[in-house]
């Protein structure tokens, strides 16, 4: 099933790489994330199952710019939502067109990383809009179901964050941390991937303090939701980080 609710008012889409999330509530609607270009023909289908087609979107929060991410976003904007993202990511998500590919000495200290997105722009392009409106660490979205406050999680990207909407103690927390652990699709927590992330210390500095929320739902970016003991894993995890 592509679309499947995993929480009051959320729906989990799968798609092709990693998840988005539908909040619906009444006739109110958003989107966390929008998945890759290539995916908007699934991503439409699955909204359309619970009624919440691209014309009833009001807003995309985006956890970040990455191809998997933000691959629907300029298009969902033009079919109305406003689209939402943290000041640092509008750099790649606008004109003139920019890439996550490492500049200056770090990409010569990182030419795998550099070779990926490289590949990334070209096979997996996202059109460039900048977002609507820009947002930041402890701003309260009055979103669909329940307020969101934005989390600043820097590391896989400049400017990474996640979504905690603590009336429920549910964590969006995009790549910063994932349920499943890359190439291995093995389910288990995990870190993003270290060649396509910006600062790896930055990176469990960021997954430490998400598991300091102690959330009792944990919505990843990449894996499949977790439900149980959820407070008590990843507090034990992230204590493996170092």
């Amino acid at each position: 099933m592509r679309i499947a609710p995993v929480a009051k008012g959320i729906y989990r889409v799968r798609l092709a790489w990693g998840n988005a999330y539908l909040l619906k509530t009444g006739d109110r609607a958003a989107l966390i994330d929008t998945g890759l270009s290539q995916d908007r023909a699934e991503l439409l289908a699955a909204l359309e199952e619970v009624g919440g087609g691209p014309d009833r979107l009001e807003a995309i929060y985006l956890t970040h710019g990455h191809c998997d991410h933000a691959g629907n976003a300029a298009w969902l904007a033009q079919q109305g939502a406003q689209v939402l993202a943290h000041q640092a990511e509008t750099p790649y998500l606008g004109l003139p067109r920019r890439a996550y590919i490492p500049r200056g000495w770090r990409r010569l200290a990182r030419p795998h990383t550099a070779l990926l997105f490289a590949a990334a722009e070209r096979l997996y392009p996202v059109e460039r809009r900048e977002p609507e409106r820009t947002i930041a660490e402890g701003d309260v979205l009055d979103a669909p179901g329940g307020t969101l406050r934005v989390v600043h999680c820097p590391g896989h990207t400049p400017g990474h964050i996640a979504f905690w909407r603590e009336q429920d103690r549910v964590l969006f927390s995009g790549d910063a941390i994932m349920n499943i652990i890359p190439f291995r699709r093995i389910t288990a927590l995990s870190l993003p991937i270290r060649a396509l992330s910006d600062d790896w210390k930055q990176c469990k500095a960021s997954a430490r303090r998400l598991a300091e929320l102690c959330p009792d739902v944990l919505l990843a970016g990449h894996g499949r939701p977790l439900t149980e003991e959820t407070a008590a894993r990843l507090t034990g995890w992230a204590r493996t980080l170092g």
